[in-house]
């Protein structure tokens, strides 16, 4: 996915960690594993969760081949996903992670053959357990990549808008204010708009800017088109990136966008490569992603308004399309959203099997994606290109109508 040469899948080293967790003798419970993961580092995110869940996984199995290995692969991964209300993040990471073990596998082994053969098998499937430095502290200094990149977009007397707990955008504006490698620190103000689904993760943020002395403003979301006439940037997280090369985030971040845009502003997401992933969002209440559920909406109910709005619903996301994003903040540098697309397409053409399908998306996303991937059609099966016809029907009316 990434076009730098030692990114790999997504920027993902070629030295996957584990825990130093010894075998239990009882079965292995991914699902279990994943929110204890979560549980021990607070600075763990899902997509992170999610590749030391597999990678733990690996470790607790006794395949012997590559296809037997692949498909307990595919099903731990399948009963993660099915275990959270929001799988998109999770299959971010355990996708990665499978797209990655299967580009070892074509590695050339000691005896010069690929590593899918068994005894080379066994060999790569030894050094995803044992070797390499922290994933988890790969991601984090990915934060610090994230706060350089960012950096000259903040100006000394800026008043950036934020808003929710993102640990990246929390980085990036903590870095801005502290001399780095001889660029004086920044002197800046914050309005940071309050995420009610998750306040101890906007507290955490407005905590730490105000411990490195920048005024901070905290604002309900009802507030946001008011305080946009006085903003100069809005700097957002991301949960995932789809496709198209729009963010899954935080409910409440598509309306900040729209009015940022409205107010002619520039909105700019702080995110690691490893959230980028191959999905393609096609409604809010779905997000066009299989086993995705949020109950916002929910004519049924017999609470009242004031027990609605004391319990909502946990975690809430929303997508925001790439055309209200100016540039993401990565660790691989200042990407354009066309670059975001590119770099995704480039992981895609990697999957032939998804290829036709996603080709008819990128074509009506933008005509230059579509070329790059019909470059790319010779790697697909007749059959495959024939399931275009008939599977991406729907998706074509649906977008043209």
């Amino acid at each position: 996915m990434p076009a730098e040469e030692d990114t790999g899948a997504a920027a993902v080293s070629r030295e996957l960690p584990i825990r130093n967790i010894e075998p239990d003798t009882e079965s292995f419970d991914i699902v279990k594993t994943y929110h204890r993961l979560l549980a021990e580092d607070t600075d763990l995110i899902m997509p992170l969760a999610a590749i030391e869940a597999m990678i733990e996984a690996l470790r607790h199995m006794s395949s012997s081949t590559v296809h037997e290995t692949m498909d307990l692969l595919k099903e731990q991964s399948a009963k993660l996903q099915s275990s959270v209300e929001n799988p998109i993040a999770v299959y971010h990471g355990t996708d990665l992670f499978q797209q990655y073990f299967l580009k070892q596998l074509k590695q050339p082994g000691p005896d010069s053959e690929t590593t899918s053969s068994h005894k080379n098998f066994e060999v790569v499937r030894e050094q995803l357990l044992r070797n390499g430095t922290s994933f988890v502290q790969k991601a984090k200094q990915a934060r610090e990549k994230i706060a350089w990149v960012g950096r000259r977009y903040i100006r000394d007397n800026y008043t950036i808008l934020t808003y929710g707990g993102s640990r990246a955008v929390e980085v990036l504006l903590t870095r801005a204010t502290e001399t780095q490698g001889g660029d004086p620190p920044r002197r800046f103000k914050v309005i940071h708009v309050a995420d009610e689904a998750r306040p101890a993760k906007s507290d955490r943020v407005v905590a730490a800017l105000r411990e490195k002395g920048v005024k901070v403003a905290t604002i309900p979301s009802t507030a946001v088109a008011f305080a946009m006439e006085t903003v100069d940037r809005v700097v957002v997280g991301a949960e995932a990136v789809t496709s198209n090369a729009g963010i899954i985030s935080g409910m409440g971040t598509y309306p900040i966008a729209l009015i940022a845009k409205a107010y002619k502003k520039e909105v700019f997401v702080a995110t690691e490569q490893y959230k980028f992933g191959d999905t393609y969002p096609s409604y809010q209440s779905s997000l066009g992603f299989p086993g995705f559920k949020q109950n916002i909406i929910n004519y049924q109910s017999n609470r009242t308004p004031q027990q609605d709005a004391a319990q909502p619903p946990a975690n809430p996301v929303d997508y925001t399309p790439p055309e209200y994003i100016t540039s993401f903040f990565t660790d691989q540098g200042d990407l354009a959203p066309q670059a975001v697309r590119r770099n995704i397409l480039e992981f895609i053409v990697d999957k032939p099997v998804e290829l036709p399908i996603r080709l008819t998306q990128a074509l009506l996303w933008n005509l230059d994606d579509g070329e790059y991937l019909m470059n790319n059609i010779r790697k697909c099966e007749p059959r495959w290109i024939m399931a275009l016809l008939e599977v991406d029907l729907n998706i074509i009316t649906r977008e043209l109508v």
